[in-house]
């Protein structure tokens, strides 16, 4: 029996690492493909 692997660096880590090297790089914060899914169903 093989047992599933998890990941070293979770989703939510690397989305909040994302948004601060934005901020730190004065780079406007983007959407992610999550929240334009969601807007695309209204």
């Amino acid at each position: 029996m093989s047992k599933k692997k998890r990941p070293l660096i979770s989703n939510v880590f690397l989305d909040e690492l994302a948004k601060e090297i934005n901020q730190l790089n004065g780079v406007p914060e983007e959407k992610n493909e999550d929240n334009m899914n969601d807007e695309k169903e209204k």
